[in-house]
């Protein structure tokens, strides 16, 4: 024993977010970017990989600004990890986006998004 009495923590009924270790090990991808896809995963539905944050939660969330954001979205989608779907409303305003996480666990990104 290396002489300190440490607790165990119980954090089983804690939130925590699932993120996708793909994401995390690509060297390609800057910080901001994997900040992003982190809080894209704290919004995904657990079953649908589907989530709507406003532009406004994701600036907070991710603590980055308005062009990093921009930046990172692209960056993500070209890299394979998200799909961004424009969602309008029957009026024609724009609504928040869709993201969709994408399958990256073989590559797989073969999953069909209305629009």
């Amino acid at each position: 024993m290396d002489g300190y009495n440490r607790a165990v923590l119980d954090r089983r009924n804690a939130p925590f977010v699932m993120v996708t270790r793909a994401v995390l090990e690509d060297e390609k991808l800057k910080a901001a970017d994997k900040s992003v896809y982190s809080t894209l995963c704290m919004y995904a539905d657990n079953q649908t990989a589907d989530c709507w944050p406003s532009r406004e939660t994701l600036l907070n969330k991710a603590g980055v600004s308005d062009k990093t954001l921009r930046n990172s979205l692209k960056n993500l989608e070209d890299s394979g990890y998200i799909k961004v779907v424009n969602r309008y409303a029957g009026d024609g305003r724009q609504l928040s986006n869709l993201y969709v996480l994408l399958d990256v666990l073989g590559k797989s990104t073969e999953r069909v998004v209305g629009k």
